[in-house]
């Protein structure tokens, strides 16, 4: 009697079952839209934490459920090149391409790509298609971008012609403000780059590389106390990055 009591509630629950299937929602495309950019939306806060790893997993999951947005691709080159592995990532810009060619973010994010991998050519030409899209609003970084990769060929006219281009556009633009001023302290000109090296930290008080620079081109111009006060301010900032670890050098030795 007991096995024939457990044999019905199997049959019962197999039974039930069966029906639930039947009754299961069909997903409609404006579902399976929803859940794509629900995994989409997944992936980018992950990035933003930098969970870098769980990002990659919640794209790669977006992406089986749509992968025919540009978007996706760009989001997994951001993650590969985080990850720093950019073969990987430029594969994922380049396939962003391969589904919009006119995508201006992916080739912006190329632009800094073959930066990183000092290809400066091919940084120029996906910077110059950057520029050319006036709709972009991140053609000042862009510009100055296309200067970095001329500074580092050797063509101090270019790089100067780009770095000004980027502060026509954007004359607070303290990222360009900065590099003019390594420009200027390649060549010589100590003075106009403490200049330059101030406009950058008056517009954003914490950027640690322009208050390495400032002391850099104050000790050029024989300025030490304001040296030593750049340097400190570097290490208050920022005490183990790199410009942190050389700011206390110098003021162990400079300003001692």
């Amino acid at each position: 009697m007991k096995n024939l009591l457990f044999i019905f509630l199997v049959l019962s629950l197999l039974a039930a079952s069966a029906c639930g299937g039947g009754n299961k929602k069909t997903e409609t495309p404006e579902d399976v839209q929803r859940n794509y950019e629900n995994q989409k939306a997944l992936a980018i806060a992950s990035f933003r934490r930098g969970n870098f790893k769980q990002a990659l997993t919640e794209i790669e999951e977006a992406q089986k459920l749509n992968d025919q947005d540009a978007e996706v691709y760009l989001i997994k080159g951001a993650i590969y090149f985080k990850l720093k592995d950019y073969p990987l990532a430029e594969d994922g810009y380049r396939k962003a391409l391969g589904v919009n060619p006119s995508y201006t973010a992916a080739r912006f994010n190329l632009c800094g790509l073959y930066l990183i991998e000092k290809k400066y050519q091919q940084a120029i030409s996906e910077c110059e298609a950057v520029v050319a899209d006036p709709a972009y609003d991140a053609r000042a970084n862009a510009y100055t971008n296309i200067g970095i990769a001329y500074f580092s060929l050797g063509d101090m006219v270019k790089a100067r012609e780009y770095y000004e281009k980027a502060l026509q556009m954007n004359p607070s633009f303290v990222y360009a403000r900065n590099e003019l001023g390594k420009l200027y302290m390649a060549t010589g000109s100590y003075a106009q780059a403490a200049t330059e090296f101030e406009l950058a930290i008056a517009g954003y008080a914490a950027y640690e590389e322009a208050h390495y620079n400032l002391g850099l081109a104050y000790l050029k111009v024989n300025n030490t106390p304001g040296a030593c006060a750049s340097f400190a301010k570097v290490v208050e900032l920022s005490p183990n990055s790199e410009f942190g670890v050389n700011s206390t050098r110098y003021l162990n030795t400079v300003c001692n």
